[in-house]
């Protein structure tokens, strides 16, 4: 799965660990964890094909991450945090990363902001 190799670049990257620690979890953010934390969810994906029907190794999907806390500025501050360490990233399976902002969010039963961002993830796939 490509989004382990995202995961592996945001915990590489000192500036994020320095806020989130490893609370980097799919889909649901875990607040028995702490906060703040980071959730990733896989929007949607390409491949490219040929015109004999052959599966090309080149690959596209988003990712979307959100960033959560208690409070709107440090969600935000994390969600900036993530894209400047992500965007334009290359390594491991990641030809290249580059990010959008997303929409921010509060989460009323959780009391929880979240500010997200979008990534597009460029892969060769095996």
């Amino acid at each position: 799965m490509i989004e382990s190799s995202l995961v592996t670049a945001l915990l590489a990257d000192t500036s994020v660990t320095d806020l989130v620690d490893d609370r980097i979890t799919p889909v649901a953010v875990r607040l028995e964890a702490g906060l703040p934390a980071v959730t990733f969810a896989r929007q949607s994906g390409s491949r490219e094909w040929s015109f004999d029907g052959a599966a090309a190794a080149a690959a596209t999907v988003y990712v979307l991450l959100t960033a959560w806390a208690s409070e709107w500025p440090d969600a935000r501050t994390l969600a900036d945090t993530m894209r400047a360490a992500l965007d334009g990233y290359s390594g491991g399976d990641i030809v290249v990363a580059s990010v959008t902002d997303g929409a921010d969010t509060y989460d009323r039963d959780a009391d929880l902001f979240g500010c997200a961002i979008l990534v597009q993830i460029e892969f060769e796939e095996a």
